[in-house]
């Protein structure tokens, strides 16, 4: 497995924040923007066993990798940073997949700026508090860790040492032992998949903890907007082996968008799915 060639740059806000991003693919092929999960960034694309002829657009979110903290950042407040890196790139419309922690992201987008997207893929996303989560789950303990500030900073900085001081593919191993998170499954060792996913864990928290802190906070306030308001083209992937973040939540979503189409697919997990089927989620976003 040979990650695609990546192309970074930044563009300059209204407000003076510099919104980083990077370039993956065809830069002659159809436009797809890429939401990267929680915690990573711009890198996360090069996780991908390949990529068909698009041009894959993968934004840093505010504290992450090249693109500045916005302080007291909500969902809604990331649409119009999305337009603007659109317009820079003068692109009227393109397609979106929003994989995990970038789910909710994408779902702002689909409800703020449906003019400018042709399709919205939710892969394996992370549903608002309280909505399809299991107890004990990696993604009920971020939402608590969100209502608690001290805690989640603590944790970020722990999180921050821990990717920058330990071998990417022990740190993965770990995870899969010790904490049950199958980020190491012995399919996407042999293709270096856990250091790769290190390295974009690397990059997301190289500035500081900006980044993990708001989300985190931002994923169990209010969203601001209902996904039922959502009227645009919507497919929803998610793998029924998923303990990261639980099959309820895509459930949730494709039960509360009107419309949207799922995918619910036997034995695959949180990141087995979008190794295994990127292809598929990639073809089925550009079939509108």
């Amino acid at each position: 497995m040979t990650p695609p060639t990546r192309r970074d740059a930044t563009i300059r806000l209204p407000d003076g924040r510099a919104l980083g991003y990077a370039e993956y693919g065809d830069p002659g092929g159809p436009p797809v923007l890429y939401f990267h999960g929680y915690p990573s960034s711009r890198l996360e694309p090069e996780l991908l066993p390949d990529l068909p002829a698009v041009r894959l657009i993968s934004p840093d979110r505010p504290g992450y990798g090249l693109s500045d903290a916005k302080p007291g950042r909500r969902l809604l407040d990331w649409p119009p940073d999305v337009a603007h890196l659109l317009d820079a790139l003068g692109l009227d419309r393109v397609a979106l997949v929003g994989m995990s922690g970038g789910g909710p992201y994408a779902a702002a987008c689909a409800h703020a700026i449906p003019d400018r997207l042709s399709a919205t893929a939710l892969v394996c996303p992370l549903g608002p508090a309280g909505q399809g989560w299991e107890v004990g789950s990696p993604s009920s303990l971020l939402f608590n860790l969100g209502r608690r500030p001290l805690a989640m900073r603590l944790t970020a900085h722990m999180a921050r040492r821990l990717v920058n001081t330990r071998d990417p593919v022990a740190l993965a191993q770990m995870l899969r032992n010790r904490l049950g998170m199958p980020y190491a499954t012995p399919d996407l060792l042999r293709n270096r998949f856990g250091d790769r996913l290190v390295n974009g864990w690397r990059e997301a928290l190289r500035t500081g903890i900006h980044g993990p802190l708001d989300d985190a906070r931002t994923y169990a306030t209010p969203w601001g907007f209902d996904v039922a308001s959502i009227n645009g083209r919507v497919t929803v992937w998610h793998g029924l082996a998923d303990v990261t973040v639980p099959p309820a939540s895509g459930r949730w979503y494709a039960q509360h968008i009107p419309g949207a189409k799922a995918n619910f697919i036997a034995g695959e997990g949180h990141f087995s799915l979008v190794f295994n089927h990127s292809q598929a989620i990639l073809e089925d976003v550009l079939a509108a």
